[in-house]
């Protein structure tokens, strides 16, 4: 019995000081909470940073589609997206001294004043916007007030290791901007070397095209096949509407369509299409490349490699890319088309793009590889054929999506495309049609 009182007197006092130590924590130390909020809130800020980091980085989004290298006694040329990536972030890091723009009597003067013999040049397959890619790569060139460099459009960077310059060629206009370059060239030299690169030779024949390198001879390129799949509407829903988390839908039709207030979105089982429309802010200056990539860049890997092809007026393209090759679809598979028009309320305007759910998603092991004709051949084909030179802006290899009936399999097979007009079509397409239009 005395133990048991002595017992209760320890239990008491142990709870005593228990609740001292209680209301110590409480009282005399609150900051216990704010740490707690703080830790939650850097754990939310972490969460935020991976949710960014998963975003397409527009250096990714607006690289060109290939690089040629020229030295005295070879031309070659390669598509491999880390060459691309890896010049682009040399360049990037280069300082120049202030560009000048000259603009040229003729095309022949142009490509007299512009031709080198040893350096590098990247191609876009249609005009780009100096002022973006300057903004895009963040490059040390001079150009805030000066109007002609900032209305400038290129198709064409050079490298030029002999004059150490960096040059922007429109070759429709006739017009050039070019800045010495006044740090070292050895780190692109050291890029162009690595035995990563797959480089092809190429010619130039200038009875066909001033600035375009072809392969002389025929290629053979891998072909690809791939199960598909198609990829939730949430992807889409997440990446283009303003506030994804408070939308209507409905399901009455054969349709599914979600909306609020101001945006909407169609998607068509049957083909699987997206149709989203919604409106942008005129706030600031209306720049269709910026405000287009703030819809691409949040699609993040989901659709694997997506860079910008062309811009055609107000809307802009963007394909999925292959082993550094653009996708091309008759169902519009794997591209990504955004539009923008005027809208009645002056502050506004609409925005409207286009799109599939059809993904490709896991490779199936093939050796199989298909010939593709030179491009010089294509070339003169379509000339002959009956193309029209100012019509044709562009001949790209690119892989056709070929859906294979019933099996949820996809064949990418390797082809040249032609962007004619305000289209692209396979090559031997645009020659049967040219052909059935002269009968």
């Amino acid at each position: 019995m005395k133990f048991s009182k002595y017992f209760l007197w320890i239990g008491l006092a142990l709870m005593i000081i228990l609740s001292f130590y209680l209301s110590y924590l409480i009282w005399a130390n609150p900051t216990i909470e704010g740490q707690t909020l703080v830790e939650e809130t850097e754990e939310s800020q972490v969460h935020d940073e991976e949710e960014e980091e998963d975003y397409i980085a527009a250096e990714d989004v607006f690289l060109p589609i290939k690089a040629v290298y020229k030295t005295e006694d070879q031309i070659q040329a390669s598509n491999t997206e880390n060459l691309l990536e890896d010049l682009q972030a040399d360049i990037s890091q280069a300082s120049f001294n202030s560009l000048n723009v000259q603009s040229y009597d003729s095309t022949e003067q142009l490509v007299q004043q512009t031709r080198m013999s040893d350096g590098i040049e990247m191609d876009y397959a249609s005009s780009f916007p100096l002022e973006k890619y300057i903004d895009f790569f963040n490059l040390a060139l001079a150009n805030e007030g000066n109007e002609e460099i900032n209305s400038l459009t290129f198709q064409l960077v050079q490298i030029d290791f002999t004059e150490e310059k960096i040059r922007f060629i429109n070759k429709d206009e006739q017009l050039s901007a070019e800045a010495d370059i006044q740090s070292s060239l050895d780190g692109i030299k050291n890029i162009l070397n690595e035995d990563s690169v797959d480089w092809y030779d190429v010619v130039q024949d200038e009875r066909l095209d001033y600035f375009e390198y072809f392969n002389d001879q025929p290629v053979k390129l891998k072909k690809f096949s791939y199960i598909a799949s198609s990829r939730p509407y949430t992807v889409f829903r997440d990446s283009f509407f303003t506030n994804p988390d408070n939308l209507r839908s409905n399901d009455d039709t054969d349709n599914l369509n979600i909306y609020d207030g101001s945006e909407s979105m169609v998607i068509e089982p049957d083909n699987q299409r997206v149709d989203f429309q919604g409106n942008t802010s005129e706030e600031e200056e209306f720049d269709p490349y910026t405000d287009s990539y703030q819809y691409i860049r949040k699609l993040g890997t989901n659709y694997g490699s997506i860079r910008f092809l062309d811009s055609m007026q107000n809307t802009l393209d963007y394909h999925i890319f292959v082993e550094g090759f653009p996708v091309f679809s008759d169902t519009e598979e794997g591209k990504f088309s955004v539009e923008f028009s005027d809208t009645s309320q002056e502050d506004q305007r609409s925005v409207e793009i286009q799109a599939n759910l059809n993904m490709i998603q896991v490779p199936i092991p093939s050796d199989s590889e298909i010939e593709v004709p030179s491009g010089k051949e294509v070339l003169e084909d379509l000339y002959y054929t009956g193309a029209d030179p100012e019509k044709l802006h562009s001949l790209v290899v690119g892989y056709s999506w070929e859906n294979i009936e019933d099996t949820g399999v996809v064949d990418l097979e390797p082809a040249w495309y032609v962007q004619y007009g305000n289209s692209w079509h396979k090559s031997e397409d645009l020659m049967q049609q040219l052909q059935e239009s002269e009968e």
